[in-house]
């Protein structure tokens, strides 16, 4: 379960956020789980969040920082990427059937595996587990 404190600096304010990242660089947050339906969250500090089975359906993500994040059996379906930076994010069992703005250079950065659903067209990687 996501930490309800932590959760609300991020949808109370991207800006509120990133200043409290900043502040407190040793924790890892913790948003698994969380409820991020059509969040904006253009420019989010997010690097290495726990966000496994996080819901971002139609999210805004542009931009934002997804470094070593995890987002295991998240829901990104519809989620705006374009500029995100995913190196080293983990997407294993992730859905990003629509996701928009994902590149193939975005994800030859990442892990996933087999049940990691990619949008139509998009090839697995091949540093990716079968």
């Amino acid at each position: 379960m996501a930490n309800t404190e932590q959760l609300g600096y991020l949808k109370k304010d991207v800006d509120e956020w990133n200043t409290w990242r900043e502040k407190n660089r040793e924790v890892a947050p913790d948003l698994a789980s969380a409820d991020l339906v059509s969040a904006d969250l253009r420019m989010a500090n997010l690097n290495a969040t726990i966000l496994t089975k996080a819901n971002l359906l139609m999210a805004n993500l542009s931009g934002a920082d997804l470094r070593d994040a995890n987002l295991s059996g998240a829901n990104l379906v519809g989620a705006r990427l374009i500029g995100v930076d995913l190196e080293g994010a983990d997407l294993t069992g992730a859905d990003l059937r629509t996701a928009e703005d994902l590149t193939v250079e975005q994800l030859s950065e990442t892990k996933g595996n087999a049940d990691t659903t990619l949008p139509d067209g998009m090839g697995r990687p091949d540093c990716w587990s079968s």
